[in-house]
């Protein structure tokens, strides 16, 4: 009998863990986006310093709706009922990248972005479709980035230096399904991030 007892624990045991694997293993459906889709937060240490970068993307009113559906493995994006295979004919990506406080403090080390009162750095722009990576088409006259600081506790006495930088990125023809890259890099070349969004 306890042999009974042990082998029907033991197939109990098996289903429970199947059944938890596939349930954690189905990917999520349904994924809904309130007007943006973001890039996602990063806190970095670079040279001694650290930075935290964030953003999002957004089209006017196109991810107010769109929802991303699971059919059986492939990725379809739907807009009130309709299917939808492509960008709008254009993005606006908003990137803000601040000195961070690191364990606690700040660093008096100097950052590859923040030198005083200035900053310096270039942006990268590309689209990726599975593992092809192709640079993306920019209007020059609406990229800009504006540097600001940030009052802290008044203390502690210190301004946090930032920068928050706007492109219009050309969408039009680009697969829902793409990845929009941002490389973020020193004014010497030498890569600092990347950072990626998709639906």
């Amino acid at each position: 009998m306890s042999r009974l007892r042990y082998l029907i624990r033991l197939l109990l045991g098996v289903i429970i863990g199947m059944t938890s694997i596939a349930v954690s293993a189905r990917p999520k459906n349904n994924s809904t986006y309130d007007g943006q889709v973001d890039f996602g937060a990063q806190l970095l240490r670079v040279d001694g310093a650290c930075l935290s970068v964030h953003g999002a993307m957004t089209a006017g009113r196109f991810f107010d709706d769109l929802r991303r559906v699971d059919k059986a493995g492939r990725l379809e994006y739907r807009k009130r009922g309709k299917l939808v295979t492509e960008y709008p004919e254009s993005l606006t990506t908003s990137i803000r990248i601040s000195r961070d406080a690191c364990g606690g403090g700040y660093s008096k080390s100097p950052s590859p972005i923040f030198r005083g009162d200035s900053y310096s750095l270039k942006l990268l722009v590309y689209w990726k479709h599975d593992m092809q990576m192709r640079p993306a088409a920019l209007a020059p006259d609406l990229a800009r980035c504006v540097g600001y600081l940030i009052a802290t506790a008044p203390d502690e006495n210190l301004a946090v230096p930032s920068i928050s930088c706007q492109m219009t990125v050309a969408s039009k023809g680009v697969p829902l399904g793409d990845h929009l890259i941002v490389s973020i890099l020193a004014a010497d070349g030498r890569p600092i991030t990347r950072i990626a969004a998709a639906p």
